[in-house]
């Protein structure tokens, strides 16, 4: 087992890259619900009950997450572009109905990459927002790909905080899967 030891000089455990699953949340919705987020250090806690989250795996090495910050010393600001880009299995009317409102509002998304790490994204006022994506594609070959994409971004003055407890998310939220 790998020992992690917070140092300059040492490098940490080696871990797997890619996401496994995202759940897509709209932000509207859950903020008329009783369902409740709380950041404190970078670890969001979330509360209350009500909420409606829908499941999404990813197409194999076709979902990226970037978080690059920006720090501006003149004007003594930081924000963080919060971008999540992923591909979908098939096209489908519920697929092609959630790509639809995701482009009409702003939403919110739970990242669990491969090492079992959650990542919150879209907690700013404006939310993860749609900057385009593809509503159903297709290769030119019978065995191509079919597809919706998602690109979403959000800007915020903190980087996208991680959640230590899953059982949080599954009690506040009802999940859906699309079909």
């Amino acid at each position: 087992m790998c020992e992690i030891t917070l140092s300059a000089y040492k490098a940490v455990c080696k871990i797997a890259g890619g996401v496994s699953d995202i759940w897509l949340i709209s932000k509207a919705a859950r903020e008329g619900t009783a369902v409740t987020y709380s950041v404190t250090n970078n670890a969001l806690t979330i509360g209350g009950t009500g909420g409606i989250a829908y499941h999404i795996i990813p197409r194999e090495n076709n979902c990226t997450v970037t978080n690059p910050r920006a720090d501006d010393n003149t004007a003594g600001s930081t924000f963080v572009t919060e971008t999540l880009e992923f591909t979908t299995h098939g096209i489908t009317a519920a697929l092609l109905y959630m790509h639809d409102q995701v482009g009409k509002g702003t939403a919110e998304a739970l990242v669990k990459f491969v090492s079992g790490t959650y990542l919150m994204l879209g907690l700013s006022d404006n939310g993860l927002q749609s900057n385009g994506g593809d509503a159903g594609f297709s290769g030119t070959a019978k065995a191509d790909a079919q597809g919706l994409t998602f690109n979403l971004t959000s800007e915020s003055t903190i980087a996208p905080p991680t959640l230590a407890n899953f059982t949080e998310f599954t009690t506040a939220f009802t999940v859906t899967e699309p079909a």
